[in-house]
This record gives structure tokens, sequence and C-alpha cells, in this order.
């Protein structure tokens, strides 16, 4: 027997298992993002075939960018089914990073497209639901199913967290992921928290920014509509601090967001074009493109984000 069918044989232990006492569809769940100063926690639950075999898939932190990227794609072509559960910064910061963890994991056990009969969760972790649950301390060493989810939600968040690296320069998020590295808690004591930090967090509680730090308000009012473009499953293209505009795609469409009213139809559009010059897969701008102005009102509670349709 090779060592890969070897590996592969003990990834599948727990899964043979339960489906020799009549489970037929388990998924494994795993989460990221709890230790981060800012951004999400991600969860993912993947249902795997009987007869999965993806060599050298093991706990995501154990595999590197371009390796989990390729797993990524190969879990989403072979499995049964792949849920998600994002819990953002403002309900962690409500409920605390243990809740919203088993949040984000329910969330992705109801984004299944199957219901799965039983569950195999990374960790010390008490039952999710009513289905059936076992825990398994470093399972995303030990389960198939685990890895698999570990992968996804890992390179999920790292998704979101390169984005939020486009709203928020200055912290290293496409680098350090939203962890307290050296270089983070520098931009922390020079630039302040942003939006997306977990403010309940040490030492982000140390640096939450009052309304006179605030040097640029219009750009924080395109971040504060960037951040929530993101939270509405927008893909953020281009984001421009000098003109103050944002650039997302979204269901087959582009979608361009401003604080400038003074820009013509015909000039946004051919801002556009150039921006997407490089991109093969470019569609007709003047077909598929939404135009709105934003708003952004402050007060003492959460700000309100507008979109207005541009005429």
């Amino acid at each position: 027997m090779t060592k890969n069918n070897t590996g592969k044989i003990k990834l599948l232990e727990y899964e043979k298992k339960f489906r020799s006492l009549g489970k037929t569809k388990v998924a494994g769940i795993d989460e990221v993002g709890r230790g981060p100063l800012c951004g999400p926690v991600v969860a993912s639950s993947v249902i795997l075939p009987d007869d999965i075999d993806i060599p050298g898939l093991t706990d995501s932190k154990k595999i590197s960018p371009k390796k989990r990227i390729r797993f990524y794609d190969e879990i989403l072509e072979k499995a049964i089914s792949v849920g998600i559960g994002i819990i953002n910064e403002d309900r962690i910061d409500q409920i605390n990073i243990l809740n919203a963890t088993i949040e984000a994991m329910i969330l992705s056990i109801e984004d299944l497209k199957i219901k799965p009969d039983f569950l195999l969760v990374d960790g010390n972790m008490k039952n999710l639901t009513t289905i059936p649950q076992e825990s398994i301390v470093k399972g995303d060493s030990k389960s198939l199913s685990i890895s698999a989810a570990s992968v996804i939600a890992k390179v999920t968040r790292d998704r979101i967290m390169k984005e939020y690296d486009m709203i928020f320069p200055y912290y290293g998020l496409s680098r350090n992921m939203g962890y307290g590295t050296k270089e983070h808690i520098q931009a922390l004591k020079e630039n302040f928290s942003t939006p997306i930090h977990r403010k309940t967090f040490k030492p982000v509680s140390d640096y939450l920014p009052g309304f006179e730090d605030i040097e640029d308000i219009k750009k924080l009012r395109l971040q504060l509509a960037a951040t929530d473009l993101l939270k509405n499953t927008h893909c953020l293209i281009n984001i421009n601090f000098i003109e103050y505009y944002i650039l997302t795609s979204k269901d087959n469409s582009y979608n361009f967001y401003s604080l400038n009213t003074e820009l013509s139809k015909n000039q946004i559009c051919d801002l556009v074009d150039d921006i997407l010059d490089n991109d093969s897969n470019k569609k007709d701008i003047s077909s598929n493109l939404n135009i709105s102005v934003i708003s952004v009102e402050f007060s003492k509670a959460k700000p309100k984000i507008k979109y207005e349709k541009y005429t």
C-alpha cells in the first residue's frame, strides 16, 4: 500500500465509521479567524462522496497558499455539497468570538444544499444543532471532510481580507490576514483602528478613534460603503481615494459607486472601461454597468449608508 493511500484511509476513518452505522451524509466542519484583530470569522461545512480521493489534503495551516487554491477548486468540484458561514466583526463584538464561531458553523450547515445526517466538528465544540455530532480535537488533521472544510474556510476568509486590504491600506491585511503582527500593531498605533476591527479585542480597544481623529471624512465614507458592499457579496475591483469611487462586480454586472455627482454617465463608462482594460473577461460595459451615488449619515449609532441610482 502506498504512503498516499495509507494517509487517505487514515483521514477517512471517521467518515467510514459513521457511514457503517448508516450515516450517508457526513459533513466535516471547521472555522478560520478566531484569533485575528479584525475581519470576520468564517466557517465551512463539507459533505464528501464515499469514493473521494484528494491526495495531499490536510489541515489548511499546513498547506502553502498556492496549494490551498488548488485544493479549494478541487473540493468545490468533487464535494457533494459545500456550505459557508460568515460572522462579521460587529456581531463578534456583540456576542464574543466563541458564540460567533458557533453561529458561523451553524450558518455553514444551513448553507448546505443537502441536509447532513452526521457532523464531524473540529475542536472541542458543543453540539451545534439537533443533528448527531462528534467533535474531534485537531480534526483538520484527522478527517478528510474537516480538512476540506478548513481549506474552504481559509481561502474564503483570505480573499475577504485581501479585499479589505484595498479598502484599509497600511495594516498589511493581505499579508497578516488581520492577525496581530508587529506591522499590524504598529499601524494601529499610528492610524487607529478601522470599522472592521474587533473593538472588544486587545489591543484594538486601546486605539479606537474619536470623530476628531478622522482626517478625511470623504475617505471614511467611501471605506464604510466599500465594507458594506463586500458584506453584501460584492467583489471589489477598484477603490479610488482621490476621485472617491468604488467599482465592484456582482451577479454578472459591474457596479460603480461614487461620492462625486459631477461625472457624466459617458465619463463613468470611459473610466470603467480604462480600469477593466486588461481584463480578458470584460463584459460589455454599456449594458452591464449600474451607477449609484453614495451617501453616508453619521450619528451616535451605526452610520447609515444609502445608494441612490444615478440619473
